[in-house]
């Protein structure tokens, strides 16, 4: 998880930051760190087209040659036995839907975070160009918001062992929340030129973000033992290929809706300001509607049925099986 948020810092900090640089109508800005200054363009402006095709275009062979090099080191030491693949089915994908109860719950909590995840993702550009008027200031807002995601990950385990699974995920997106509320805070008139604002915000936003959205994934092997515990098979690709589906779903719909939004209230890309109908519409996607997705989520969560003991009990019965049919082979 450290190595993805890493993989997010390069992304969501250093992208933005490598556009304004290779722009055009460069002006010498303070990036709010340091007092360092850089000349940078509007990555907002039509001329920056081609700065952000050859931004994206390195970014992709690099992208690729990584990729790549994964694939070439991956080397997949446990496999199914032939009995073991022969027993799985296309029809276990809908029966594990319909059946496993855990599943259908922590995949509606993917699609969910995943969803707010990229409302926030997809319009932060905006919101930081037009709402706060300082888009100088996004890589290094970034930059401390990528903290929690690499450096404070050590502390999830710790404070899900305190607190428990529920407890951890209710703290966190309510940290988000708080976070959200700080940036909304920022945007106002009043306060749009306290940097201070934007980093409290965003490293409150993103460590409540980063933890829940990523401790998220360590409970989807609780899932495969549920589903092997009611199925007596064990299904583990099938049930990750249910969870790849939902948080791409969510993906997708944080990308889309918000574009939508910025439609319907009037944002207009080739002006330099926007309408206050568009101002909101940026807000409305940024803060409000991923405060009530945070709600939602938790929720959801609340309805989760796998309780440490039940697992516990769960993966004794299961060990016990397979040694009973290992002892009759």
């Amino acid at each position: 998880m450290t190595e993805a948020n890493i993989g997010n810092l390069m992304v969501y900090t250093f992208l933005p930051l490598f556009v304004q640089l290779a722009s055009p109508d460069k002006q010498l800005k303070d990036i709010g760190f340091f007092g360092i200054k850089l000349h940078l363009g509007n990555y907002a402006s039509p001329h920056a087209g081609g700065a952000y095709f050859m931004v994206m275009a390195i970014y992709m062979v690099i992208g690729f040659i990584m990729l790549m090099c994964t694939y070439g080191g991956v080397k997949e030491r446990i496999l199914p036995t032939k009995e073991e693949s022969d027993a799985v089915k296309y029809s276990d994908l809908f029966n594990e839907l319909k059946n496993n109860k855990p599943l259908q719950i922590l995949g509606l909590f993917f699609l969910i975070g995943f969803t707010f995840m990229f409302f926030g993702n997809t319009v932060w550009a905006f919101y930081m160009q037009y709402n706060v008027g300082h888009p100088e200031w996004m890589a290094s807002i970034n930059l401390i918001g990528s903290i929690p995601g690499i450096f404070l990950v050590f502390l999830w385990p710790i404070i899900r062992k305190k607190i428990g699974k529920k407890g951890f995920f209710y703290l966190f997106l309510c940290l988000f929340i708080v976070g959200q509320i700080v940036i909304w805070i920022w945007g106002m008139p009043g306060f749009k030129d306290q940097t201070a604002l934007g980093y409290i915000g965003r490293f409150l936003q993103q460590w409540g973000l980063t933890a829940a959205t990523g401790y998220m994934w360590s409970m989807v092997p609780e899932v495969v033992s549920y589903g092997e515990y009611k199925s007596k098979k064990r299904v583990a690709g099938i049930i990750n290929a249910i969870m790849g589906l939902f948080f791409k779903i969510g993906l997708a719909l944080g990308g889309i809706i918000p574009g939508y939004i910025n439609a319907f209230t009037h944002f207009d890309g080739a002006a330099t300001t926007q309408s206050a109908s568009a101002l909101a519409g940026i807000q409305w996607s940024m803060i409000w509607i991923p405060i009530v997705l945070a709600v939602v989520a938790m929720f959801i969560m609340s309805r989760y049925p796998l309780t440490d003991k039940r697992i516990a009990e769960i993966n004794v019965e299961l060990e016990a099986d397979r040694k009973a049919k290992l002892a009759n082979k």
